[in-house]
């Protein structure tokens, strides 16, 4: 379109015939400012925003002879009347106009912002100001619908947070400064009762300038997100309870709030546990891993008491949707004409016996009720380095329901983790980092299978199902007598390594011999008229020696001397931290581990060499000649040994032979009135020998069967442990190291008491006891009666004392009302502990008031290591009997050893046999492999059993009662990660 003078017109210029409005000549008529961008956001918000006017065009009288067609567009006019008309304007005028532009262009900024608020109701005043600051944004298009968003002042200099993080910062809602959001601002979910997003905006903040990586998500700088990651990998749903400090933990069990005791997992099902808890004289049960909350088989745990029903109903449910899921998992893998058909008969063994497991779970819920339930929130005591035996596995294990095409879409990209399966099937799945596997081991993972490893667990978070741990080495191959020996060392967290170099510079730098300044605040024994001796079957770490003098007609004074080892190990030294870190020495089969460097306790401690000074606490206590005790003295001496008497020699010294004599004559007296008035219990044990071979396994095995007699001395060691525990204790009444005893529960003999039809000495131990000795005939007999009261009788614990109540510092074997551990300080760590406190408490020193929780720590620490030193002792004995029984019939052709064996227990499907050659014990579940061709049926009403063995010719039944004899086959799997004893009933 073109106009008169030939130029060009806009397309959307008004025809000049067409009607304007009349504009008053005395009326000062205003040209429209806005530019292009500006007209497209007029008309973009005039649908949103009605009540906005439209701009008003009208027509400029123009001098006739240039007249020009008047436009919408003001300023986009022809070249031609651009260059004949340029109007003039002056300095105010143009200020006036940048001015009023500027004022426009804020109120369409303004325009655009929302204008509802989402303020809570208020007040006319506070609605005033919250209308300022509070908005409601209009959703965009690209946003989906969901709930009210809000905009919220943010600090400029912060990271994105949420806005419960910021509602201290909220001061600009109380100024009245208004909030300005752009759209495109990041949302950030906030936690609150209505859960809102709350959209983050810099615009108040102090700086003028405004970059796109502050504002726009997808820029966030790489520090920010991986901060933002992390936030979201600790704000995981959490799996499990957090735990209680242990001083918290120990404060609620002194208040009886809380329970601790020691954690024992099931063996068959690891759901189970209960924990062992003596002030209840109950067991807690706990199910499932949640309720156990990462403690692991072993630990000493506080446990929370909760509702037995609750309990028992999480377990029935979960019970059922596991055997749902097995049975279902099953059923996928075999075709439907045989589940429909064959049932469950074609299901593999192993999973087969998994179901059995849970329909006997779920039938004998409702019979087996326990008196307590719990949940574990505190561990209070674990192994620093707690070390396993196990394999590795690529693949997570017992996945049934993970077929191969799963497997291989997860690992397209290469596994990120590796298994190490423990050995003991107790202990959960460890997940190991990738870098940490063997190398090639993802290529070669087939070919792990038969080596051992050992792995540690360095963490378990509260949101992971499974821990995370290390390899720390492989130890070698399946079958190897070594391996499996190494294996249960680690199984047991026995430190069996070289002592820290740290420890053996604090050996050398100690002095060789006994000081003039160490004979100054002690009592020189050396001086006077005292012959002390050693007595034992060697000279060789010998940390007691004894002397006696007859002071007076009728009186003796017999001298109970004990090494002085806290002398040199001192407090938080190298030497401490080791001696406390292994805290007692473990004998076993074909090695000693020890507690202390060799090389110091035969230099500095040991009283078996001969006129050598030796620091030492001795005990002097004056006896009548029946074994009363009249008085002892205690304190710090120096002595030498001027001989040792050998146990197994007949030929001694004469002096020393004489005052040998003299101390077994006391020790008599003092050992009836133990056993017959005080009621204790025979210290005398039985205990296998066995003959290693050059090729490092066993040829011979041999038992020892200890009498009264070869443990006489030990009634002067019990002696001296209570006269201190009472020195210590009447100046550390709360704090004081002590050690107990429980007495056995005669409820869990009363099988034995129906034996010996319920005779009136069957109300005690010391009664059952003489009742096996005199009127059981069969040798057979009597060691399995002493076997089962060896195992239910409860072990000796340490204790602080002033976490349990008097009545319960009774020692049972001992015999004693008050005892403690002082006279193995060579071989064990509390008695080290002991003497710092009998030293302290000689000098007059008296208890702290703040020292409650360490006293508690040492304790634990030492019944800790004490059940891994039991448990580790009688695992040695049984793997050397399995390699024993192995090397028997490894070069003949009958792969098994017949033996004679006594029932001691039964079950529904197990019976528990007691072999006497090996004393040993071992559980048979009652299977087509372990009773072939037979079946059994168990009575609970008579504790009987009944196995019937079906011949084509006839029909056998064999009846098994307590004790009763059965000939089994003993066969024996070496190449495993635990050997495996194998038993046959025979007919």
């Amino acid at each position: 379109m073109y106009t008169e003078d030939g130029d060009t017109q806009h397309p959307l210029a008004l025809d000049t015939n067409q009607n304007v409005l009349p504009v008053d000549e005395n009326t000062s008529v205003k040209k429209s400012s806005n530019n292009r961008r500006r007209r497209r956001g007029s008309r973009r918000h005039s649908s949103a925003h009605p009540e906005t006017k439209p701009i008003i065009v009208v027509e400029e009288p123009v001098p006739e002879n240039n007249k020009l067609v008047a436009s919408n567009h003001p300023r986009r006019k022809s070249s031609t009347a651009s260059a004949k008309l340029k109007p003039t304007k002056s300095i105010a005028e143009e200020k006036e106009t940048l001015a009023f532009q500027s004022l426009v262009d804020i109120i369409h900024e303004m325009k655009r912002l929302p204008l509802v608020s989402i303020t809570p109701d208020k007040t006319e005043g506070e609605e005033e100001k919250a209308s300022e600051t509070s908005w409601k944004r209009v959703r965009r298009h690209s946003e989906p619908l969901g709930e009210i968003k809000r905009h919220q002042h943010v600090d400029f200099k912060l990271p994105l947070k949420t806005i419960n993080e910021h509602q201290k910062k909220h001061v600009d809602h109380v100024h009245g400064k208004p909030i300005f959001s752009n759209s495109f601002l990041a949302l950030e979910s906030e936690e609150g009762e209505n859960n809102f997003e709350t959209l983050v905006s810099p615009l108040n903040s102090e700086h003028s300038s405004r970059t796109r990586s502050k504002s726009v998500p997808n820029t966030i700088p790489y520090n920010q997100q991986q901060q933002q990651q992390n936030d979201k990998s600790k704000q995981r749903k959490p799996l499990y309870p957090a735990h209680l400090s242990v001083s918290e933990a120990s404060a609620a069990v002194r208040a009886h709030t809380l329970f601790s005791g020691i954690l024992r997992v099931d063996l068959q099902d690891s759901s189970d546990a209960n924990v062992e808890c003596e002030e209840l004289d109950a067991c807690i049960y706990i199910y499932g891993s949640r309720n156990r909350n990462r403690a692991l088989d072993g630990d000493e745990v506080a446990v929370e008491l909760v509702d037995v029903d609750e309990m028992l109903e999480e377990k029935q449910s979960k019970v059922q949707a596991r055997y749902t899921r097995r049975l279902s998992s099953i059923s996928n893998t075999l075709s439907s004409s045989v589940t429909s058909s064959i049932g469950l008969s074609s299901i593999p063994e192993e999973q087969k016996t998994l179901l059995d497991q849970d329909k006997s779970i779920l039938s004998s819920n409702e019979k087996s009720r326990p008196q307590y339930c719990g949940r574990i929130v505190c561990i209070l005591e674990r192994p620093k380095n707690m070390l396993f035996s196990g394999t590795l596995s690529l693949y997570r294990p017992h996945a049934i329901t993970l077929n191969n095409a799963s497997r291989e879409k997860k690992d397209v990209h290469g596994p990120k983790i590796i298994w190490f399966i423990p050995a003991d099937k107790r202990l959960p799945l460890v997940a190991v980092p990738i870098k940490y596997a063997p190398a090639n081991f993802v290529k070669y993972h087939e070919e792990y299978k038969n080596r051992i490893f050992i792995g540690n667990i360095q963490r378990w978070p509260v949101t992971s199902l499974h821990p995370f741990g290390l390899i720390e080495k492989e130890i070698g191959w399946m079958g190897e007598l070594g391996v499996h020996s190494a294996a249960l060392m680690a199984d047991h967290h026995i430190k069996d390594m070289e002592f820290s170099e740290s420890a053996l510079k604090a050996v050398a730098a100690l002095p060789f011999k006994v000081t003039a300044d160490q004979k100054k605040s002690r009592r020189d024994l050396t001086k006077e008229d005292i012959s002390v001796f050693t007595v034992g079957e060697s000279n060789a770490d010998l940390d007691n020696a004894f002397s006696v003098t007859n002071t007076e007609k009728g009186i003796y004074e017999i001298g109970i001397h004990v090494t002085d080892v806290s002398n040199y190990v001192c407090s938080n030294t190298p030497l401490d931290r080791e001696a406390r870190e292994r805290s007692c020495s473990v004998n076993l089969v074909d090695k000693k581990v020890a507690i202390l460097p060799p090389s110091f306790t035969e230099s500095h401690c040991s009283l078996g060499v001969a006129n050598q000074d030796r620091l030492a606490f001795s005990v002097l206590c004056r006896f009548t000649e029946n074994g009363v005790l009249l008085h002892a003295w205690i304190g710090k001496t120096v002595i030498h040994s001027k001989g040792h008497v050998s146990l197994s020699s007949s030929q001694q010294s004469g002096p020393l032979k004489k005052d040998f004599e003299t101390i077994l004559k006391i020790c008599q007296k003092l050992q009836y009135n133990r056993l017959h008035k005080l009621n204790g219990e025979s210290l005398a044990k039985s205990y296998e020998i066995f003959k290693i071979a050059e090729c490092g396994y066993p040829e011979e095995i041999s038992r020892v069967n200890q009498t009264d007699k070869d443990v006489l001395l030990q009634e002067l060691l019990i002696v001296a442990n209570i006269e201190v525990a009472q020195k210590v204790s009447s100046r550390f009444p709360d704090q004081a190291l002590l050690y107990r005893q429980d007495e056995p529960k005669l409820s869990k003999l009363a099988v034995m008491q129906d034996y010996f039809d319920n005779d009136p000495l069957t109300s005690s131990i010391n009664g059952l006891l003489k009742l096996v000795k005199e009127k059981e005939t069969s040798f057979e007999k009597q060691e399995a009666l002493l076997h089962i009261i060896r195992e239910i009788t409860p072990k000796s614990k340490y204790f602080s004392a002033g976490s349990l109540d008097i009545s319960k510092y009774r020692h049972f074997g001992f015999g004693a009302p008050i005892c403690t551990m002082f006279t193995e300080p060579i071989h064990n760590y509390a008695s080290i502990f002991v003497q710092r406190q009998l030293c302290e408490a000689l000098k007059g020193m008296e208890q702290e008031d703040d020292n409650f929780d360490h006293i508690d720590k040492i304790a634990r620490h030492c019944n800790s290591s004490h059940l891994c030193k039991a448990a580790a002792e009688q695992d040695y004995k049984k793997l050397y009997t399995a390699a024993y029984i192995y090397r028997q019939y490894l070069d003949t052709d009958i792969k098994s050893v017949i033996v004679e064996a006594l029932a001691i227990h039964f079950d529904m499907d197990s019976i528990r046999l007691y072999i006497p050659e090996y004393d040993l014990e071992l559980s048979v579940v009652l299977n087509e492999l372990s009773l072939p061709g037979g079946r059994h049926k168990y009575n609970s009403t008579m504790n009987e059993m009944d196995i019937v063995w079906e011949t084509n010719e006839e029909i056998v039944t064999q009846k098994l009662k307590f004790l009763s004899k059965v000939d089994i086959s003993i066969n024996v799997d070496m190449k495993v990660v635990r050997p495996v004893f194998k038993i046959e009933l025979l007919k």
